[in-house]
């Protein structure tokens, strides 16, 4: 490689061996052509600038031949008569180097080391050419000299007295005139700053005629306010904005103004160097990375790096402190905490004007530290967060699911920065689907960073690897859980994983210090829970430990005894209710563990939390894990096969029919081995009710049926009578009813009660079921039951609908829909709230019955309750087609048959549509069933379409003969309710 330096003697290189060049015209022919570097320059130009004109092309041309000769290389000069091109490249020549680099924002001062001497181009030559060149050069020698002069003020090695010297060589510079004040300024002389500008001032004044530029001007007025802004710091600059910590920062800077020791506590990526940049960048801060730290040796080198003190110790340190007024950000802290504390001690002593502000995984533990936990971005914050990062690499619309990527990142901006670095590859909807495997999605190849900073494994995996081994352990054991330990289970299964039950809470305790668990202590008590991020490594090593199934056994084992303690009736209830609500996570975990691995286990879960379950709305998916946890009970050892019941080995084919009846037959299976026949009952009961709630009656009929089989206990009578009550049967559910009640007690005899009154009053025997109620009451009140209880105020409300009181059905069915909302018993919420929608419209406020149907709609739908949302949307087509809004009617009616597609809704849908022989069929269907409701209103909308007079007088005349049985469902206005 070619090179040529010219700002001093001149030296030519020829792959790094210097080569003489004869002096005079010689050399000034190569300084020429180096400064046109690659391109040519005309004979004429290099005549008219060397030899003022006076020359002829042949001394050119011979200057040119020596040149040549001196190279070695012919080819590294080439042209002829007409101009000649020296091959070097712009970067080999000192001249052209510098002012390139002097003319970048933030020039490479080290090219101030080309200037060899104070004159510029000194074998050039004295041409008329060479004025413009010095000139450039000068003021490029300049511009890297105040750039020099900056660097060493921002990392506070510069004084006042090194900076006179440059303005007394270069006074006009305004630049070096500014950092003169500032320096004068962070020394604490603001009188002499001021005098330093008014000094400037004049120099420029009578120099240039001119006034100082709008810099300097703006420095005075900042001297004169003394802002903050003034102080000295080496801080990062950061590309990107900061956003959704706007209260963060506030905070952190009113933290810094009343304490000297500020840390910032949180997980791996929650954003805490960020932060703690930016609560600097107001007052100046001088920035210390810890991260390679090990030892006090590494932490004493790394401060007094940070102050341009190469290989420095303590007393280097100390002393270079003691008089600063200044923030010393440390960060990424964690790794040194213990030697790190004694360090920021001796510093706050030794320089009073020092404050600290530290970032951490876990506080310092310093006496005076004030500790500030910053946790994960709100959603709206994280989703705008991935939109600005990832609209750099393309516009994301408006329609891209961003939540359904962010819900799944914790908050965590690193890991919402990496998934949004994918958008330039990646749709949206693919970057949330794939961050089941987030570990392997959330790396960015192309970014420079440290790994740490650059991939979410290895800045989990940093945090990690500074854990003792029960510390490791611990961090399994609540990776175990799906939605956060309480802390006695999270005891049983650190326990499993051999950590010493003493131990345990201490284990806890250092997880939560060190920002990798999150502890949630409320009146429940205390609960542990992790990240998602951290949680899906925390599975991946307990994984690789072998010790998975330990911790699930002991996870799944607590809730079992959890479970079996469960009081689900009593006054205990609301524990109940509030306990499996929260649990549920972890409830569904365990079962889906015990289902492969004991059965058994899973069975007791199941039962133990059922009425759990009812209460909070369950639908077909919960009938399926019902059903399915009892064959694989059923089924043990060999629970994978769910369709071939245990016995003999000669039993090769499992029973024939479709999959309800082989299943059905396995349940029911005599062989079924040491599991309790209360247990498999209880599991298809609840399966029943859970199928019955999500619209299948014919499944839930099979399956107390199947239990009935198995052993026909008495509370099969009763789950049977609840299913008759969905299904409109309330004479069958009286016979179910009836011969339950000569065992029951306790409970199961409220219970039966207020079925019993639920069906007489279906039956319109209102004094019956008056009866019914006050006894279901009385027997229940002193339980505490409250759910139960929340049903009998809205059979009150039945009652009084039935007897036409609709003022009071109003007030008994909306108490009953308000107490299921309190105690947060959706399901019940939901029915209660239908019901409520009947009566307004029967009481004639049809507007709110509208708004009360569709939040029974709504909250039916919230828990999968399919049938309810069909009792809700029919129930409201029926008062929109009152007020005759009759598209929005036939909406609704759709929507209700596709949940569950009833007689009555087939009814209304026939009727919205004006289709008689649908109608002919309902009413054909309804007689079938006895459904004389049902039946009544269908032969009323015959009349009204049929043309024959006649013929609608005698469908008219059918239809009042019915009204006996059904008056106390059916008013006037469900007799004419066309528009």
């Amino acid at each position: 490689m070619l090179t040529v330096a010219v700002l001093g003697p001149l030296d030519l290189r020829l792959d790094g061996v210097r080569l003489e060049v004869p002096a005079g015209r010689t050399t000034e022919v190569l300084i020429r052509l180096a400064l046109d570097a690659g391109h040519a320059v005309r004979a004429e130009r290099l005549i008219e600038d060397l030899w003022a004109g006076r020359a002829t092309p042949n001394v050119l041309q011979a200057k040119v031949s020596k040149l040549r000769r001196v190279l070695g290389d012919p080819g590294l000069v080439s042209g002829g008569p007409t101009g000649y091109t020296l091959h070097v490249d712009p970067s080999g020549v000192d001249a052209l180097e510098v002012l390139r680099t002097a003319a970048l924002p933030r020039p490479d001062t080290g090219l101030l080391t080309h200037f060899r001497g104070d004159e510029l181009l000194p074998d050039a030559g004295d041409g008329e050419w060479l004025g413009p060149w010095r000139g450039r050069l000068a003021e490029a020698r300049l511009r890297l000299t105040e750039a020099y002069a900056e660097s060493r003020l921002d990392a506070g090695s510069s004084s006042s007295s090194e900076l006179r010297e440059l303005v007394a060589a270069h006074p006009l510079s305004e630049n070096l005139w500014r950092q003169l004040i500032t320096a004068l300024y962070r020394e604490g002389r603001q009188a002499d700053a001021l005098d330093a500008y008014r000094q400037a001032r004049t120099r420029l004044a009578d120099e240039l005629g001119l006034d100082p530029g709008p810099a300097l001007r703006d420095l005075e007025r900042r001297i004169l306010v003394q802002d903050a802004g003034l102080a000295a710091g080496n801080l990062p600059a950061l590309t990107a904005s900061m956003i959704g910590r706007d209260a963060e920062l506030s905070e952190v800077v009113r933290l810094m103004s009343a304490a000297r020791m500020v840390t910032v506590v949180g997980p791996a990526g929650v954003g805490k160097t960020r932060l703690a940049i930016e609560a600097a960048r107001g007052a100046g801060g001088w920035f210390v990375r810890l991260e390679t730290a090990n030892d006090q040796t590494d932490v004493w080198r790394a401060v007094g790096e940070t102050f341009s003190l190469p290989e420095a110790n303590e007393p280097m340190v100390l002393e270079r402190v003691r008089t600063l007024r200044a923030l010393l950000v440390l960060d990424n802290c964690e790794q040194v905490a213990e030697p790190l504390a004694p360090i920021v001690e001796r510093i706050l002593t030794a320089a009073p004007g020092i404050t600290v502000l530290a970032t951490s995984q876990v506080p310092l533990t310093i006496e005076g530290e004030t500790a500030y936990g910053l946790g994960p971005l709100p959603s709206d914050a994280a989703a705008e967060l991935f939109r600005e990062r990832a609209n750099r690499h393309r516009r994301i619309g408006p329609d891209e699911d961003v939540d359904s990527v962010v819900r799944q990142l914790d908050g965590l901006p690193l890991a919402i920065e990496l998934a949004a670095a994918r958008a330039k590859a990646l749709p949206v909807r693919e970057i949330a689907r794939r961050l089941d495997d987030r570990f392997t999605l959330l790396n960015d190849p192309n970014s420079r960073r440290p790994a740490r900073r650059r991939t979410l494994r290895a800045a989990i995996e940093w945090s990690y690897d500074l854990l003792f081994p029960d510390d490791q352990r611990g961090l399994w054991a609540l990776a175990t859980f799906a939605g956060g330990a309480p802390l006695e289970a999270a005891e049983r299964v650190l326990t499993a994983l051999g950590v010493p039950s003493q131990a345990a809470l201490d284990v806890l305790d250092r997880l939560v210090d060190r920002s990798l668990a999150i502890a949630e202590i409320g009146a429940a008590g205390a609960r542990y829970r992790l990240l998602d991020s951290v949680r899906a490594y925390g599975r991946e090593r307990i994984a690789q430990s072998g010790l998975s199934d330990a911790a699930a056994k002991a996870h799944a084992t607590w809730y079992a005894t959890m479970a079996a303690d469960a009081d689900p009736h009593g006054a205990g209830q609301a524990n109940y209710v509030s306990f499996a609500r929260t649990e549920r996570a972890d409830i569904d975990a365990a079962i889906a563990w015990s289902r492969t691995h004991d059965p058994h286990t899973a069975l007791r879960i199941v039962n133990g939390f059922g009425w759990a379950w009812i209460f909070l709305g369950a639908g077909r998916d919960a009938a399926r894990r019902a059903r399915m946890v009892a064959l694989s009970a059923l089924a043990e050892p060999n629970a994978q096969d769910a369709h071939r019941p245990p016995g003999s080995e000669a039993r090769k084919t499992p029973p024939t029919g479709n999959r309800q009846t082989r299943s059905a037959a396995v349940a029911a299976d005599p062989e079924a081995g040491d599991v309790p026949t209360d247990e498999r009952v209880d599991a298809l009961l609840f399966a029943a009710w859970f199928e019955a709630s999500g619209g299948d009656l014919e499944r839930a009929f099979a399956d107390v049926e199947t239990a009935r089989r198995i052993a026909p206990e008495p509370r099969t009578l009763l789950f049977l009578a609840f299913l008759h009550s969905q299904h409109g049967r309330p004479a069958a559910a009286l016979e179910a009813i009836a011969e339950f009640r000569k065992s029951a007690q306790g409970w199961e005899a409220g219970a039966a009660a207020l079925l019993a009154a639920w069906a007489y009053t279906g039956l319109g025997d209102t004094v019956r079921a008056r009866a019914a109620c006050d006894q279901a009451i009385g027997i229940l009140t002193p339980l505490g039951d409250a759910w139960a209880l929340s049903h009998a105020e809205a059979l009150l409300g039945g009652l009084a609908q039935a007897e036409h009181r609709f003022a009071d059905a109003v007030a008994h069915l909306g108490a009953a829909a308000d107490a299921a909302h309190r105690l947060g018993f959706a399901a019940a919420e939901s029915l209660h709230l239908a019901n409520l929608g009947r009566a307004q419209q029967q009481n004639g406020t049809l507007l709110d019955a509208l708004e009360t149907l569709e939040r029974a709609a709504v909250t039916a739908e919230s828990v999968s309750d399919l049938r309810n949302v069909a009792y809700a949307r029919t129930r409201r087509a029926r008062v929109l087609r009152a007020l005759g809004r009759l598209d929005e009617a036939r909406a609704d009616v759709a929507v209700a048959r596709r949940c569950y597609d009833d007689l009555f809704a087939r009814y209304l849908s026939a009727a919205l549509t004006n289709d008689a022989p649908a109608l002919h069929q309902v009413v054909a269907d309804a007689r079938e069933v006895s459904d004389h409701e049902v039946e009544l209103l269908a032969l009323d909308e015959l009349a009204a379409l049929e043309p024959d007079d006649t013929t609608a007088q005698e469908l008219r005349a059918a239809a009042d003969a019915l009204l006996p049985a059904v008056a106390h469902l059916v008013t006037p206005d469900d007799r004419h309710p066309r528009t």
